[in-house]
């Protein structure tokens, strides 16, 4: 019997120059977008959401990959041009200071080329996605299916592929690999994924206009009635030189009911951050909704500038995506969250003011609470090299029902190095249930936004698409995969690829990490991959001891946000 998973992608059809969405109901598992938009949007973008978190950390970039990968996976054509084998820098040696005025959580400056302020994210270019699906069976070939809605929740299109053992599939909605709409027209709306076999998916977006810009996140899991918590809202917000607004996108997952959603707008403590305000929606059986908060609520709502939170509730199953625009030139989405822990987080990719080939990468972290009462929570940072310092752990306090923004450039004490480039955990101390995540931005040009590892992590984790030197869009894509060993026992690594075409190719060396700590390989460097000239496909990890992985994109040349990142499957 086939087991479908919830999951939902925003996006816009590029071929037809209209913003589209898609939401695909995928497996409880998150997805990773295989390999973005086969022929990769011109230029994935991992849009750190600088401006997210409570307060923008003013231009704080993730510092991709440690020296980020060039490509993001969101450009990665589904069989990439071979390139040469260098990458331009290899992820790891990424970022040597940062710079200032972007915003962790926050998106980076803009660009000279930036949109007006208030641009939406529609206005500022065509939108087109793309997502790959990974068998996550080891031994049994999965039938996969999609069927594609559109925002009425009419049934458009039905697709359907085998994918072997460990393989995946890119599903691109600017050809017919991944078409939506059978008659060729523009389309916005959802998908539902299912199979025979357990998989997940990610999903790659890109922006093509005046500066192109690229995305990645994991899918949604099955449907909820809520709540359902968004952390990061903005509504108008200036940051780095740039605005930012964000977009909710919300899927209705009974394709025989409409639901009856109301989307609940908190903002954060202080003044001059907004209203707040209880937005009603019906959203029709089997279809979605795009709320963009550059228009709505109406200032006369929640406030002609607002900084927050959101709660979703539906009477039906629904899911839900945040995607924020930073002036026309960056694009982030942001996770939802269910529920959270009270177990330590894990975050795998942490910078301050590095400098990375012309760019200075830093990182803020966005924590929420679920509790009725503050949460006491440790920060705990794990430095790469003796290069970085750290004494002690940081101790912050994260209001009720709220969400509080950590800036590693100003609100990192227990950082006593100039720059920093490693990982943390983060503990709730008080036994709330929390969740947290991450935004990274490089300069003016790179974010990216990816969850925190939450549940301990696991011993298997898959990721749906990855590259190495692949040429595509006017871009050199790389990717680099982080795992940082969740537990109090060192571990040992293992990886197997299995390229979009061809048979897999087993690393058989085992790599060491150490309890509490981190590493990156960059697959232009690191692994079996690095004997190979080009790369793109997908990749299963395996560790002796439980880990979080998380992968790192990045596209080098070219113009625009070209650093794209998503958390690793875990079964």
């Amino acid at each position: 019997m086939k087991r479908s998973i919830g999951f939902l992608i925003v996006l816009a059809l590029l071929l037809s120059l209209m913003p589209v969405s898609v939401v695909i109901a995928q497996d409880p598992e998150e997805g990773a977008v295989e390999t973005p938009i086969e022929a990769p949007v011109e230029e994935p973008v991992a849009e750190p959401a600088e401006e997210p978190i409570e307060e923008p950390v003013e231009e704080a970039v993730e510092a991709p990959i440690e020296e980020p990968i060039e490509e993001p996976v969101g450009e990665a054509v589904e069989e990439p041009a071979t390139t040469d084998d260098s990458v331009e820098q290899p992820i790891e040696d990424p970022i040597e200071e940062p710079g200032e005025g972007t915003v962790v959580g926050e998106p980076a400056a803009a660009p000279a080329v930036a949109p007006a302020d208030g641009v939406s994210s529609a206005a500022a270019g065509a939108m087109s996605t793309a997502f790959a699906v990974q068998n996550m069976s080891t031994t049994a070939q999965a039938n996969v299916s999609v069927e594609f809605r559109n925002e009425a929740g009419s049934l458009r299109n039905t697709l359907s592929e085998l994918i072997a053992a460990g393989a995946n599939f890119n599903f691109d909605q600017r050809y017919d690999s991944g078409k939506p709409d059978s008659t060729g027209a523009s389309f916005a709306g959802s998908a539902m994924v299912s199979s025979d076999q357990p998989i997940g998916a990610a999903a790659n977006m890109v922006r093509i206009g005046t500066v192109n810009s690229y995305e990645s996140y994991n899918s949604v899991a099955q449907g909820s009635v809520g709540p359902i918590l968004l952390p990061q809202i903005l509504a108008h917000v200036d940051s780095g030189g740039l605005q930012y607004n964000t977009t909710i996108s919300i899927q209705n997952t009974d394709t025989a009911n409409a639901a009856s959603v109301h989307v609940i707008f908190a903002p954060a403590a202080g003044t001059g951050n907004g209203t707040a305000y209880d937005y009603p929606v019906t959203i029709p059986a089997g279809g979605t909704v795009y709320i963009d908060q550059d228009t709505t609520p109406t200032p006369a709502q929640i406030g002609s500038r607002f900084f927050g939170s959101a709660t979703v509730t539906s009477n039906r199953a629904v899911v839900s995506v945040v995607y924020s625009d930073g002036g026309g030139q960056l694009l982030l989405a942001y996770p939802s969250y269910t529920g959270g822990t009270s177990d330590k987080i894990a975050v795998p990719s942490i910078y301050k003011e590095v400098a990375s080939q012309g760019d200075s990468y830093s990182t803020a972290i966005l924590i929420v609470n679920f509790g009725a009462t503050d949460a006491t929570v440790d920060i705990t940072y794990i430095p790469d090299s003796t290069a970085y310092t750290v004494s002690g752990k940081d101790t912050v306090t994260v209001p009720a029902g709220g969400a509080l923004n950590v800036d590693q450039r100003y609100d990192a004490p227990s950082i006593t190095s100039a720059t920093f480039m490693g990982s943390a955990t983060v503990d709730s101390t008080s036994g709330h249930d929390i969740a947290a995540m991450v935004n990274l931005r490089g300069g003016s040009r790179f974010a990216m936004t990816y969850g925190g590892v939450m549940g301990g992590g696991g011993t298997t984790a898959y990721l749906p698409i990855s590259y190495k030197n692949i040429s595509s869009g006017g871009y050199d894509w790389s990717s680099a995969v982080l795992v940082q060993n969740t537990g109090v026992a060192n571990a040992n690594v293992t990886f197997t690829f299995y390229p979009s075409s061809g048979s897999p190719i087993v690393d058989s060396t085992a790599y060491p990490v150490n309890a509490g700590e981190s590493a990156q390989f960059d697959l232009r460097y690191d692994t079996a991959i690095a004997s190979h000239a080009t790369f793109i496909g997908a990749v299963k990890v395996t560790s002796t001891a439980a880990v979080g992985v998380m992968v790192q994109t990045r596209g080098s040349g070219g113009t625009g946000d070209s650093l794209m990142a998503f958390q690793g499957l875990m079964p």
